[in-house]
């Protein structure tokens, strides 16, 4: 069992609905990398939870996120330790979908639990690539698996949060059983909001951010090579530099020209710890996401430190018309690199630098957090006003 960062809450009366809640956080994620969408939202949503008062008992599943991660929680939820800590919160916060095999015990210990979901599993798996037969039997895996955990283990909840209201309504057409659902913005990294509002240097790189291990990056990188890289000039590709952990090139072997153009123009950097440093260096950033849900920070992030954003109708989901407003959004591969070209040439003035951070100024965690807060302080009040059994 990894991850705690408390030990188990007294066993005292529950606080009064203005107090600080006591919180059992459960997640699959561990410690989490600078550009990995689901782990940054949980630590900064737990770490502000915890900034507001509320106490906060974390459980971290071992195993990445996935089938074992799901088998490893189903197993510690078996553990007397676990019910012990279930029991001594107010409420239970499940972080992800993986933890839910734990639902079971949770519903046998009395104490309300709200899942943290925030992107729709539906979306996610609906969107996955199916050309060919490989992919085609991989998505229907992927659909069979959500048939347990969302048809069953879900509905047991009390309620469940997401990142955008475009995921529940996804989640709300297939669940027969969806626990109430309400919307929990992102936050973004509030100290980019305080960086100067440098013009873009003119030798600077197309910033590409991404967890290179996650499957969707993965084949939006895969749609860059075989769909935009092939409309773009030498010069122009060498301008792109991707960052993450894990490195892309290593999806496809040699032998295939469109591969082997794009790994020797394409530099890698790898993981990073400042994204100040990366944005202040950058001309400007690009986004090509052809698979995911929620809504994605690497498109609100670049925003706050006053860069251009290039991404696709699929990146910018879930964002209000205020904030798609300063992004360019292109559709097929080809108006993505007619794009790439433009955003070289004119990434953007200054006022509209000043206008787009602006427009992602309230994107605070702490903002984050107090909608999260006014969630789990609804699933305790309705949990105190059933009746008895």
């Amino acid at each position: 069992m990894s991850g705690s960062t408390d030990a188990p809450f007294p066993q005292v009366s529950p606080e009064s609905s203005a107090g600080p809640l006591r919180i059992f956080a459960a997640t699959s994620y561990g410690p989490h990398t600078a550009l990995t969408g689901g782990r940054l939202r949980r630590d900064n949503l737990l770490e502000a939870l915890a900034a507001r008062g509320h106490r906060i008992d974390r459980l971290d599943v071992p195993g990445a996120p996935g089938i074992a991660s799901a088998a490893n929680a189903g197993r510690l939820s078996l553990t007397a330790s676990f019910r012990e800590r279930a029991r001594a919160a107010d409420v239970v916060l499940l972080g992800d979908v993986f933890v839910l095999p734990t639902m079971p015990v949770l519903a046998r210990t009395g104490r309300p639990v709200l899942v943290e979901l925030v992107d729709s599993p539906y979306r996610l798996v609906g969107a996955a690539p199916k050309r060919t037969p490989a992919e085609r039997a991989s998505a229907l895996f992927q659909a069979a698996q959500l048939v347990p955990v969302m048809q069953v283990l879900l509905p047991m909840a009390d309620a469940v949060t997401y990142i955008s209201d475009e995921d529940g309504e996804v989640d709300r057409a297939h669940v027969k059983r969806l626990p109430p659902d309400s919307v929990v913005p992102n936050g973004i990294e509030s100290s980019l909001l305080d960086l100067p509002l440098t013009t873009p240097p003119d030798d600077g790189y197309l910033a590409w951010l991404a967890d290179w291990r996650y499957p969707p990056n993965r084949e939006s990188y895969e749609w860059f090579v075989e769909e935009v890289a092939v409309h773009l000039p030498d010069d122009v590709l060498a301008r792109v530099r991707t960052f993450g952990a894990g490195d892309p090139r290593t999806i496809r072997g040699t032998g295939d020209a469109r591969w082997d153009r794009v790994r020797t123009l394409v530099q890698h950097a790898g993981f990073v710890d400042s994204l100040a440093q990366v944005y202040e260096e950058s001309r400007a950033t690009v986004a090509p996401v052809v698979r995911g849900a929620g809504v994605n920070n690497k498109v609100l992030e670049p925003l706050a430190a006053g860069r251009g954003v290039l991404t696709t109708a699929t990146g910018s989901r879930g964002l209000p018309p205020e904030i798609r407003a300063h992004l360019r959004i292109a559709s097929t591969g080809a108006e993505f690199a007619a794009q790439v070209e433009d955003l070289l040439r004119s990434p953007g003035s200054a006022a509209e630098a000043q206008q787009a951070r602006a427009a992602v100024q309230a994107l605070s965690w702490d903002a984050a957090a107090g909608k999260m807060e006014e969630a789990l302080r609804r699933v305790v009040a309705a949990h105190a006003a059933r009746p008895a059994r």
